[in-house]
């Protein structure tokens, strides 16, 4: 007879949790730990979150990961999914990464909001019109990521993702525009150098074919499990590429038209 649900959950909490300390790759978790589907994923997510803040670790905001057409179709989920971000991981305009701090650092370039004001599930459902009346300011942003080689695991990686804070490890912030309002922000163009060569961009476009329509999103989700986002809150509002894998000794900088410039660099 398997685990319950319940036990399935508190043991894959523990693990998770210890893998993360000892900055461990995913392959060597056990299988029947890891979540078998994504609401199964959030549960251990919710479960990890209270664990953090036991510790006295709270959530800064939150990321909205497969928000573009093209990331849900790489990995075959038809919608976004959510993880938080927890205090401390947040960066302003450039940092300098250690490479023994990771098993394998991805970065994204995204849209960031910071919202004036809260956004509470008691008042949702939330649409694209009412978030943007949360919306405090705008930025250029870089997420940071540890898949911890997930990948080439035969682990469920959809609801390990999930579990595992949509593989959050933090963000880069640019300069805050609190005149967002002259920005056509579905059209903003971020471009991304890697070591000094132009690789790709990408618009705002990219993400739910609106930024806000990302803070809705997320906003009614989190609702769903009684979460609300709270005033200065964070939201990671999705990648306007495809996902950038950081060696040692590369630096990634993303330069919007209108919201400036982040980096980060992987030293040794």
């Amino acid at each position: 007879m398997g685990m319950s649900e319940e036990i399935r959950v508190c043991r894959a909490v523990e693990q998770l949790l210890k893998d993360r300390d000892e900055n461990a790759r995913f392959g060597d978790s056990p299988v029947d730990l890891t979540p078998p589907n994504l609401p199964e994923g959030y549960k251990v997510q919710d479960a990890l979150i209270k664990r953090y803040q036991d510790r006295g670790q709270g959530i800064d905001g939150w990321k909205v990961g497969l928000a573009s057409k093209s990331m849900q179709q790489s990995v075959g989920i038809p919608h976004p999914i959510e993880g938080p971000i927890l205090e401390s991981l947040s960066h302003n305009e450039h940092v300098d990464l250690s490479n023994a701090d990771y098993v394998s650092v991805c970065l994204e370039a995204d849209g960031l909001v910071l919202l004036a004001g809260p956004i509470s599930y008691n008042e949702g459902p939330w649409t694209s019109e009412t978030a943007r009346e949360r919306v405090g300011s705008v930025m250029v942003a870089i997420e940071i990521a540890d898949d911890r080689l997930s990948k080439k695991t035969n682990l469920n990686t959809d609801g390990l993702s999930i579990a595992n804070f949509v593989h959050n490890e933090g963000c880069v912030l640019g300069p805050s525009i609190e005149n967002w309002q002259e920005t056509n922000l579905a059209a903003e163009k971020l471009s991304i150098n890697l070591n000094e060569v132009f690789i790709g961009s990408g618009t705002g476009a990219a993400v739910l074919d609106h930024p806000f329509n990302s803070v809705a999103w997320l906003a009614n989700n989190l609702g769903r499990r009684r979460h609300n986002l709270h005033k200065g809150a964070i939201v990671l509002t999705g990648c306007v590429t495809e996902t950038i894998w950081l060696n040692e000794g590369e630096q990634m900088v993303v330069e919007a038209e209108n919201l400036g410039r982040v980096s980060v660099a992987l030293r040794a």
